[in-house]
């Protein structure tokens, strides 16, 4: 108790003079700032009313901000396993606060008001995740995309939704089509909690899509030709982003448009989508 209190205390110290610097672009520095955001809010406020805020949501859209909640918590779950890899830290000291920030989102009850949660995230715990988010700067690296690649993520995605659904392809693939771009937008409007990491880990299963349909998309290639190529530079610039931001290869190899060749050849064609070490878990 009495090493947990002076970590508390030095960690206070610093950040009066200026000295801690919280990383916002990792899993705790995100899990931090998202909670001060919901401690800020006013203690008669609605449960519902404090995370609607904080993940800018419909109030009135209660299956959206349960499911942000919920990521919220899975956010949490993450950055206790990549504290647990660190051998060399006192794990224990790191992750005391975690039952108590799990006591602030669950059990989520909208309907109540937020003091009752909002008093576990007390200023230790909220030093203790601090701690956590400088522990993992000095090992994970991530960039936060700008306002304006966001929001060209979202034009494009917006675009290649009209256009499939105003477009002449079969039903079968248009629906295969519009729910990967939904699994796009859903990646995207978890950026705030997941980062650029979602955003890779829905490319991936983007990718996936164009290989397993690779026939369909030929014959939609040949009647809906601006279809496909909304869809390959949709693929290019997520694709490009995510690898700028997370310091890592693309997952594709070549660009898309290049890769649309060998995917429509006969089956004896390589796919070249990514090299072993291009991939991150």
């Amino acid at each position: 108790m009495f090493i947990g209190i002076l970590a508390n205390t030095l960690l206070g110290l610093l950040q009066n003079i200026g000295v801690c610097v919280i990383d916002l672009d990792n899993p705790a520095g995100r899990f931090y700032n998202l909670l001060q955001q919901a401690k800020a809010r006013p203690d008669a406020h609605k449960v519902r009313d404090v995370w609607a805020h904080v993940f800018d949501e419909d109030q009135k859209d209660d299956s959206a901000i349960t499911r942000k909640v919920v990521e919220l918590y899975q956010l949490g779950e993450e950055v206790k396993q990549l504290i647990s890899m660190d051998n060399g830290v006192n794990k224990e000291l790191y992750l005391s606060s975690f039952p108590q920030v799990e006591k602030a989102i669950f059990p989520l009850n909208l309907n109540t008001t937020w003091q009752g949660q909002k008093q576990q995230l007390n200023d230790g715990v909220m030093t203790r995740l601090q701690f956590c988010s400088e522990l993992l700067s000095s090992f994970y690296k991530e960039e936060q995309l700008s306002v304006d690649e966001l929001k060209s993520i979202t034009t494009l995605i917006d675009n290649l939704f009209e256009a499939v659904l105003n477009g002449s392809l079969e039903k079968s693939i248009r629906l295969t089509l519009l729910e990967e771009i939904e699994r796009l937008r859903s990646a995207l409007s978890m950026y705030k909690i997941k980062g650029a990491k979602g955003l890779k880990q829905s490319l991936q299963s983007t990718i996936g899509m164009v290989v397993a349909n690779k026939d369909d998309l030929s014959k939609a290639n040949d009647k809906d030709k601006d279809i496909i190529d909304r869809l390959g530079l949709l693929i290019d610039k997520i694709d490009s982003f995510t690898a700028k931001a997370l310091k890592v290869h693309k997952v594709l190899s070549k660009p898309f448009q290049s890769l649309l060749g060998l995917v429509f050849k006969d089956d004896s064609t390589e796919i070249v989508v990514a090299e072993a070490d291009d991939i991150e878990a």
